[in-house]
């Protein structure tokens, strides 16, 4: 009964790290302020970039799985935020 707990934490940590990954970046520090524009005009332009992804984003067709549309998602909202100038930090 103590094996089965422990491989359900240590499946569910991985699965937590492998999902923090492919998360876009919601703060203001992830990015490079470029134009000096600061942290009011980097939290109107995410969730302007938010609102446009999640409307953008449409259902894929065919056999595409719920992992390809995430990352559709994920690349309009990082176009998004480039098109405002606000560049990811690698």
């Amino acid at each position: 009964m103590c094996k089965k707990n422990s491989q359900k934490i240590i499946s569910s940590f991985i699965l937590i790290f492998l999902v923090s990954g492919c998360a876009p970046k919601n703060d203001y520090f992830s990015y490079q302020d470029k134009n000096g524009k600061g942290a009011k005009v980097f939290n109107k332009d995410l969730q302007v970039c938010q609102n446009y992804s999640n409307k953008s984003a449409r259902q894929i067709e065919g056999s595409k799985g719920a992992g390809e549309r995430f990352n559709h998602k994920n690349s309009i909202f990082l176009l998004c935020m480039k098109n405002k100038d606000w560049v990811l930090r690698e």
